[in-house]
């Protein structure tokens, strides 16, 4: 079973750091999108048919790897609220630091 964090996702023995985009597609298909924040191929472990890393290391060029999960997949409902879950977290961060400025700038 695959459990979605805030800072990681788990499988119950791997465990990547991770961090979530919403519906960044061009295209505008919805999706959850799960970014690895390390080089170790956690996410890989966890997300083995999904996982995508673009890695070349014939020029130089490293990817942390990552995993697109569409709405026909079984664990977006899950990554989805997730995901939103951590970005209103932190809009409310970002809106209680906008008010800061705002009154100590008056």
């Amino acid at each position: 079973m695959i459990k979605f964090n805030k800072f990681n996702v788990t499988n119950g023995t791997d465990k990547a750091k991770v961090h979530y985009s919403l519906d960044n597609r061009f295209d505008g298909r919805a999706c959850v999108t799960i970014y690895a924040k390390d080089y170790d191929r956690a996410l890989g472990h966890i997300f083995f048919e999904e996982y995508i890393n673009n890695t070349d290391t014939m020029t130089d060029y490293f990817d942390k790897g990552r995993v697109v999960l569409f709405a026909d997949h079984p664990l977006y409902a899950a990554a989805r609220a997730r995901a939103e879950d951590v970005a209103a977290a932190w809009e409310a961060k970002q809106e209680a630091r906008r008010a800061s400025w705002n009154l100590a700038a008056a």
